[in-house]
């Protein structure tokens, strides 16, 4: 194993902090001798649209194109078949788009970046006499404000928006051929100048336009949908509805709930045991309990600190600006509470609290003196700060990190059999290290599409690319705040199964064959929290209150459904649940008895040889002990269900953990599907690439769906002996019809209301595919004793259904996932979800 010196090292941080230091080497001004005036290009003809989508979409999506055919005669068509790093390739580019900073404009205060995103790049072809220039660009109107999209420009106000043509000077006596705006649902409340023609009321449209140099024509102003509409009011800075938007309350209030429902689940658990908690019962109620309240704290303080500190600087009036350094605080807050929380060990806790006061003491002397030391300060960073601020954001982040894989431990109730702390130091580490490499990489990523067209400022003058360095690492604590938080709600469900885990019932009772009325409770709430998604927004606010009432409300359908069709919850002659009596028969004793039901259903329509009257004979002695077995079962009930309706374990909590593990493994692909629809289909992956947070961003996405499939698999393993259906597929369809009840509602008020509609269709049909097989191989395992008896699986298994109902309902389950998530590839996703920031 290669082991590394200290002073090693010291020598890699060095050098890692030294490259981090390093801005992009600029060059000076391309040469500028070839004019820009409008007769140079009065020959070029234009093509160019604005085009709205609204429905189906968080925020408004606009889109510009443009296609301009330039003359080959111009004197810079040369230069646009350049590299696009080349200076006289851009500087050619912002001549024809009129658009791009050079340096003296720079200088003279205005602005450097163009914020427009180009989800393909701009081409140029050469056709005979023509040079063809095809140049795409999008945006999403998140908040109120003005965007400068391609050759347009929008102003979107709290009543209506307004999108009007930017012509550039170039290109002020050319021919405009084709205009187009396209409103994407709306009419038009005015236009000017009056529009050519439209297809219909939305569209408008302005032909074989010359002089079109004045600017703002054409004009168009509309009203959006209000969906749309409202979710940029709660985005703006400084509105008053922005505290209980999407990054207030609303963002807040699924932490909150989750936590609230988990601590009435872990009140529930206690108030069912009838007797006082034993000390590891007390235990684990205790951590259920604190949880609860920790993540309810973490989560207001991720959403709701800055809107709190933004009310205090509005009654106060502070003379600087402390944002970033509150969301700094916050984060290594919130690491220190899980910390302690995970119980470390002492030294390590104060390693930790001695590195959360240095960088607290850092940021308050950086921020006294106005030095550029650290991005939080006034100030602007530079020199050794540059490297200092990758380090200083990054401590909250490994705080974060290692208090997670702490407190999962703990909540977990795995006494001592977890990871040690250095692994879990090491883990934290890496994952730390992971987040701050995708982090610097992604701002390489955005000042490349921010500086696309702009000259290169020399390194003497104050320098664009510190700008954008120090605004990336001042926002970073504030976006990784939210990011962290959110991994952090997925420790909920370990609390409730470890919760679950020591405090079951049927570890004290012989007769327990299925959860008690407590222990059900925590099962409703647990597939309530963790099965059901939590994706409602309806004009800019939470809808997930009405998601976890239809969530339980299924849920306590589905048990009551199972109450009065489920095979053990059969009376027997003393009245008592059939399960009851079967807990305490061996195992092998009901198995060779089903086994024997079905050699005599065998022998029954399938006569051996024999004359007529000895195979009539013979068929109803078979018959006769066929009614002799069906009758010491209760009505309705066979030998051959006991062993579906036990499962494959001998209790129900081994059930649960049974069916867990399946859907942990059959679920990978699953897993794999919702990933690259979430981030990798279409252009999502371009926008994910320069998302600051977008390493933590996949880990959530991840995490997200895999604990979907095993939260909902361990809900079908516990709750197996009381879930309707006599197979293992079927039972699965039910908890699948289950979850489609609030995924529906979620779905039809997204209908309605116009809202963004995420892939709740694909999500749906690949748990009904994870659930189907997960329930499949239960029942291949409950009869793994009788595999010897044939030569392969295929066998066994139409052993075991004998083309039964559950070999039907297995089988269209899987071809309706199979279509639905064929359709989803097929026919790509929606506009690319809006970027981070």
């Amino acid at each position: 194993m290669l082991r590394l010196r200290p002073h090693m090292l010291l020598f890699v941080l060095v050098v890692f902090l030294s490259l981090l230091t390093l801005s992009p080497v600029y060059a000076a001004d391309p040469p500028r001798g070839h004019s820009c005036e409008p007769d140079r290009l009065s020959g070029a003809k234009v093509t160019t649209s604005a085009e709205f989508v609204h429905r189906g979409q968080a925020n408004s999506v606009l889109t510009s194109i443009a296609d301009i055919k330039i003359p080959a005669g111009w004197e810079r068509t040369p230069d646009l078949l350049l590299d696009t790093h080349a200076p006289l390739y851009r500087d050619a580019l912002r001549c024809l788009l009129g658009k791009g900073a050079t340096v003296q404009a720079y200088l003279h205060g205005e602005p450097y970046e163009d914020r427009e995103w180009r989800l393909k790049p701009l081409s140029v072809k050469l056709s005979g006499a023509w040079v063809a220039v095809h140049y795409e660009a999008v945006n999403w109107v998140q908040a109120l404000g003005t965007y400068d999209v391609g050759l347009w420009t929008l102003t979107a106000g709290k009543d209506e928006w307004e999108i009007r043509l930017r012509a550039p000077p170039s290109l002020a006596e050319a021919t405009w051929e084709n205009v187009r705006v396209r409103l994407g649902g709306p009419a038009a409340m005015s236009a000017w100048p009056p529009p050519t023609l439209g297809g219909d009321r939305t569209e408008l449209t302005w032909h074989n336009r010359t002089q079109i140099a004045l600017p703002g024509v054409p004009d168009v102003a509309f009203r959006p949908p209000a969906a749309q509409q409202w979710a940029a009011v709660t985005q703006t800075d400084g509105d008053a509805w922005q505290a209980v938007g999407v990054f207030g309350a609303s963002g807040a209030f699924s932490g909150v709930a989750t936590a609230v429902l988990a601590f009435v689940a872990g009140r529930r658990l206690r108030r069912g045991m009838g007797r006082p908690p034993l000390p590891a019962e007390r235990e684990a109620l205790r951590g259920l309990y604190a949880w609860s309240l920790i993540l309810a704290l973490i989560t207001l303080v991720a959403y709701m600190g800055d809107d709190l500190y933004r009310l205090l600087h509005g009654q106060v009036r502070w003379k600087g600006e402390y944002e970033s350094t509150v969301d700094l605080f916050s984060a290594l807050f919130v690491g220190l509470v899980l910390c302690f929380f995970g119980r470390l060990k002492r030294w390590l806790l104060i390693v930790v609290s001695a590195l959360a006061a240095c960088t607290a003491f850092l940021c308050v002397a950086a921020e006294m003196s106005g030095s550029g030391l650290l991005p939080t300060s006034d100030g602007e960073v530079r020199g050794t700060g540059m490297g200092l601020a990758v380090l200083l954001d990054s401590l909250p982040v490994f705080l974060c990190c290692l208090g997670m894989v702490a407190s999962g431990q703990r909540l977990l109730v795995l006494g001592g059999r977890g990871l040690s702390q250095w692994a879990q130091v090491w883990v934290a580490a890496a994952a730390t290290a992971m987040a701050m490499l995708w982090a610097f990489i992604s701002l390489d990523r955005s000042w490349e599409r921010r500086s696309w067209l702009n000259d290169a400022v020399p390194a003497p003058v104050h320098s664009p690319w510190l700008t954008i360095y120090d605004s990336w690492w001042w926002w970073f604590p504030a976006d990784v705040l939210t990011a962290l938080v959110d991994i952090a709600l997925f420790l909920t469900p370990l609390a409730l199964v470890g919760a679950l885990r020591v405090c079951r019932a049927e570890q004290h009772e012989a007769d327990s064959f299925t959860p008690n009325a407590a222990e059900k409770s925590v099962f409703v709430i647990f597939f309530a929290i963790v099965v059901v998604p939590d994706s409602a927004w309806y004009f800019g606010f939470s809808g997930y209150i009405a998601t976890l009432i239809l969530a339980i409300a299924a849920a306590w359908a589905l048990l009551a459904m199972g109450l009065s069709k489920s095979v053990l919850e059969q009376p027997t002659e003393g009245n008592s649940p059939l399960g009851t009596v079967i807990s305490r028969t061996d195992r092998s004793q009901w198995m060779r008895l089903a086994r024997h039901y079905r050699e005599l259903q065998t022998r029954l329509h399938h006569p051996g040889s024999g004359s007529a009257a000895e195979q009539a004979a013979s068929q109803e002695a078979v018959e006769r002990e066929i009614d002799q077995l069906d009758q010491c079962l209760p009505e309705g009930v066979r030998p051959v269900d006991l062993p579906f309706a036990i499962g494959p374990m001998a209790t129900w909590w081994g059930n649960a953990c049974r069916c867990a593990l399946i859907a942990c493994i059959i679920g990978l692909p699953a897993t794999g599907l919702m990933y690259w629809i979430d981030l990798v289909r279409g252009d999502s992956w371009s926008v994910m690439a320069e998302n600051p947070t977008g390493f933590l961003q996949a880990v959530l996405d991840v995490v997200y769906w895999h604990v979907t499939w095993v939260g909902g698999a361990f809900f079908l393993g516990g709750l197996w002996r009381d879930l309707p259906g006599r197979h293992g597929p079927t039972k699965a369809v039910y908890v699948s019809v289950a979850l489609a009840v609030p995924v529906g509602f979620q779905q039809l008020v997204a209908q309605i209301t116009g809202d963004a509609m995420p892939d709740t269709i694909a999500a749906l049909a690949a748990f009904a595919s994870v659930m189907t097989c997960t329930g499949l191989v239960m029942d291949l395992q409950t009869f793994q004793s009788e595999r010897r008896y044939w030569p392969s699986n295929a066998g066994l298994v139409m052993y075991v259904y004998q083309m039964r109902f559950a070999s039907v309902a297995f089988g269209l389950a899987q071809l309706v996932a199979l279509a639905t998530i064929w359709k989803a590839f097929k026919e790509g996703g929606p506009t690319a979800p809006p970027p981070f920031r």
